[in-house]
């Protein structure tokens, strides 16, 4: 039996299919940054995309034949000789009411924050993507390749599953990270959780790294 034949997409479909994506990226960044902090699951959709070679099923960067560019770092690398976890895409974001109440959240930096965000410059796709981001107090780590899949396939990305990765779950539902504000005495979490907020900062690296190669 004769294998049905398959039309091969050219060069200009395939950067045409990238300047669609840069567009959507660059959409749910900014519904992102008006509030509408869930479009970070849009966000790892677009990701898992761009960039998550599977046997059957390539990333466009690679059917491109650029996955070789290099990608921005501004992740803070993991020291555990100064402290038992990290959040290193993200922030913490404090602020004051006008009635004097304090509230915290993660927030992403983007291209703000202290130096040693941004002096790595560039590295190469491979350690970028397996890179430890996130790593709790009970030593589950997050690459940011398992961050992405795990909001793109499981979280309400492009699909929910039943079941999440206990490493996963603890950072994001039950502050395994283990960062607390003070208020009145008594120790409150933070007003949201991390994944979404390190979705966005992926993002921006990707957006960014894209940018070089592909200025128009």
């Amino acid at each position: 039996m004769n294998k049905e034949t398959k039309y091969k997409q050219t060069k200009d479909e395939l950067n045409s299919h990238l300047r669609e994506q840069i567009e959507f990226l660059k959409r749910s960044l900014q519904a992102y940054d008006e509030g509408c902090t869930s479009e970070a699951k849009r966000l790892a959709v677009r990701l898992r995309l761009l960039l998550h070679d599977t046997k059957k099923s390539p990333s466009l960067l690679t059917l491109l034949k650029k996955k070789d560019i290099l990608f921005y770092d501004t992740s803070l690398d993991y020291d555990p000789n100064n402290f038992p976890s990290t959040m290193g895409p993200i922030l913490m974001k404090f602020t004051i009411t006008k009635t004097g109440q304090n509230s915290a959240e993660f927030a992403p930096p983007l291209d703000d924050g202290p130096p040693t965000r941004y002096r790595k410059g560039k590295i190469s796709f491979e350690k970028w993507w397996i890179k430890n981001v996130f790593v709790d107090i009970k030593g589950n780590k997050l690459t940011r390749k398992k961050l992405v899949l795990a909001v793109a396939n499981k979280d309400g990305g492009a699909h929910v599953d039943h079941k999440l990765d206990k490493g996963y779950a603890d950072m994001t539902r039950f502050n395994s990270l283990g960062f607390v504000f003070v208020q009145d005495g008594n120790k409150r979490n933070f007003a949201s959780h991390p994944e979404l907020p390190g979705i966005r900062q992926i993002s921006h690296e990707v957006l960014k790294s894209l940018k070089d190669e592909f200025p128009e």
